[in-house]
């Protein structure tokens, strides 16, 4: 619900399993990805890419950008999102950033923002013919990875 969610989510994610980052991403490539993507990254998406990059622990993987590699998709932003427009008419203002392994998939929405300027996070999928929301999951990226960070944390055994 805030940026202060998002800032909680990451001191928190690397108390998870199997954390992994990319480190953070330069300013080159957050300036490239969104000129391929048309889109300009919001406060918390900026924040999320210069820190992180990329976020993964114990079966989750919040997709990171890399506008130099559109060969593999998965875990890629910017090559997921160019790959599906162009093969599936994903909506040039949605921008996945997770997949449940179930058919949906995790999208922030940039068609509509909210008063913090920040995209909603959705869950939609590809009916065969076009996308279809299946609902909205959270507010901002920042409490989407939040939910995720605190729900693994609370079924791994506690350390001693």
């Amino acid at each position: 619900m805030s940026y202060s969610d998002l800032q909680n989510a990451l001191s928190l994610a690397p108390e998870c399993k199997f954390y992994t980052t990319a480190g953070g991403k330069s300013e080159s490539d957050i300036k490239k990805s969104e000129q391929m993507l048309n889109i300009k990254f919001s406060k918390q998406c900026l924040y999320f890419y210069e820190k992180c990059g990329y976020l993964s622990f114990f079966g989750n993987e919040i997709f990171g950008i890399n506008p130099d590699n559109l060969e593999i998709l998965s875990g890629n932003s910017v090559a997921f999102a160019l790959n599906n427009r162009e093969t599936y008419g994903l909506p040039s203002s949605w921008l996945p950033i997770y997949d449940f392994d179930d058919g949906d998939m995790a999208y922030l929405d940039y068609s509509s923002l909210n008063d913090d300027n920040e995209p909603p996070v959705i869950s939609a999928f590809f009916n065969g013919e076009e996308y279809v929301v299946s609902e909205q999951i959270a507010e901002d990226i920042g409490s989407f990875i939040l939910k995720l960070v605190e729900e693994q944390l609370s079924n791994q055994p506690k350390k001693h």
